[in-house]
């Protein structure tokens, strides 16, 4: 379930059409009359245009309106507008019907072509096919993710997409700059809102526990709010992982925490546990990679914590984006519980 909030909302799917190589130049040729050096005009329109291929087509005013279903009159004064255009006849009467001139036909040679670039251009659909295609998709994210997220997903990519490549960048302030550019791909974490124009979709709920070492000399199986003030710890401040949710319960309860340690990043914070008595709040999903090992035991925290949503975020731009809807598939294939 895609949702959406501060302003985001569904939008109608919106294509800019990329024209197949020469169309804009087949199409300014017909229009413009370039073939003699005339200046192209505003005052044609598309519907001239098909008229005077009816004309060619038919070589008679009364068909070419019947057929077109519209007055003879409507017909002569389009071609009038024409002539005043291209500076030529464009069409005489002979023995045999109406004619084109050498111009008309030159002209009609270069719209024929024009049309066939339209019309490929208005069937045109773009594919994506994930077993071949070599694409780099640009992922903001926690360096959590280097532990929890990206080894399932890379397991899976070499599964289904082998060629596929995943590019890993830091959380920023930058974010909304970056996927409204296509800088990146998606942003994955405990974002804020970004407002209209962003779609998010959550893809699992995570909580905080307090990770120890084994064999810590005073933290056994149970944590007390006394010992969790009189503990010494280790923090990590980094955006996207909830860490302001846990600041805030801390203010609103005052409760003191005890600093000894702060790091910037959660990689390299599974060493120094094992080998200091620090306490460490970490979200749930990482400490359950940490206690893998044995060497790590998570604890419930001793006082009430609201948990926090783990969401997937990207700009509307690219919503209907076949690429970018599948990598979404896949991350909420493997993620959203």
């Amino acid at each position: 379930m895609v949702e959406g909030h501060n302003g985001c909302k569904e939008a109608p799917q919106s294509y800019t059409a990329v024209w197949p190589e020469g169309a804009g130049a087949a199409i300014g040729a017909a229009l413009s009359g370039s073939s003699i050096g005339r200046p192209a005009t505003t005052n044609i329109d598309l519907k001239s245009l098909i008229i005077m291929n009816e004309l060619h087509r038919t070589r008679s005013v009364s068909q070419a309106a019947e057929n077109l279903r519209v007055s003879q009159s409507s017909i002569s004064m389009s071609l009038a507008k024409l002539r005043r255009q291209f500076n030529d006849p464009l069409f005489v009467r002979t023995s045999t019907g109406m004619e084109p001139t050498p111009h008309a036909l030159e002209v009609l040679t270069l719209l024929s072509k024009a049309e066939r670039l339209i019309q490929s251009a208005l069937q045109h659909q773009v594919i994506f096919d994930a077993t071949t295609s070599e694409r780099i998709f640009h992922i903001c994210s926690t360096d959590i993710a280097v532990l929890t997220l990206l080894p399932t997903l890379m397991r899976r990519l070499k599964e289904i997409a082998p060629s596929i490549q995943v590019d890993l960048l830091p959380m920023s302030d930058s974010i909304p700059r970056l996927l409204e550019s296509g800088e990146v791909d998606l942003a994955v974490g405990f974002i804020s809102p970004m407002g209209a124009g962003f779609y998010q979709q959550r893809l699992f709920r995570d909580r905080f526990v307090c990770a120890v070492r084994a064999g810590h000399p005073r933290v056994q199986d149970e944590l007390t709010l006394q010992q969790f003030e009189l503990e010494t710890h280790l923090t990590v401040a980094t955006p996207g992982t909830g860490h302001s949710v846990l600041e805030r319960t801390l203010a609103a309860k005052k409760i003191r925490r005890k600093v000894g340690l702060r790091v910037p990043s959660f990689l390299g914070l599974a060493p120094i546990l094992t080998n200091t008595d620090y306490l460490a709040v970490v979200p749930e999903q990482l400490g359950q990679s940490f206690a893998s090992t044995g060497q790590i035991r998570l604890l419930q925290l001793p006082f009430a914590i609201a948990p926090y949503y783990i969401l997937q975020h990207w700009h509307e731009r690219y919503n209907h984006d076949p690429a970018n809807v599948w990598f979404r598939s896949v991350m909420a294939e493997l993620f959203l519980r």
